[in-house]
């Protein structure tokens, strides 16, 4: 084997190792960009809390743990929703985008309430 031949298995191999650790990084970074997701509970005419930071864009789902209908909406500007009626065992999820203090209630039960926070 010649010294140009070492050369080249060597600055390959060097190459690959460096190619790999930057797709890693990339990879890494590509999945802490990625919003979150927040499950919220509705158990016995209540949400499971009662107040929720997100950032904008993280998703909220809703599942319905209770044996009753829920119907789950907001009319804060540029977060509205309405997830209409939202059967007993399923699950529902929206994106808030907008920054600022949205107020979230059941149309059926109006003494649910969840205040969300979003924030950049």
């Amino acid at each position: 084997m010649t010294v140009n031949s070492r050369m080249t298995k060597r600055y390959s191999a060097m190459l690959r190792r460096q190619i790999a650790g930057t797709a890693g990084l990339v990879l890494l970074l590509a999945g802490a960009a990625r919003a979150a997701d927040h499950e919220i509970g509705q158990k016995d005419k209540t949400f499971s809390v009662a107040t929720l930071t997100v950032k904008a864009g993280d998703s909220i789902v809703f599942k319905n743990d209770d044996q009753i209908t829920h119907n789950v909406f907001s009319t804060a500007k540029g977060n509205e929703f309405n997830l209409r009626a939202q059967a007993p065992g399923t699950s529902a999820s929206i994106a808030l985008a907008v920054e600022g203090t949205v107020e979230i209630r059941c149309a059926f039960h109006p003494k649910m309430k969840l205040v969300v926070i979003v924030r950049k």
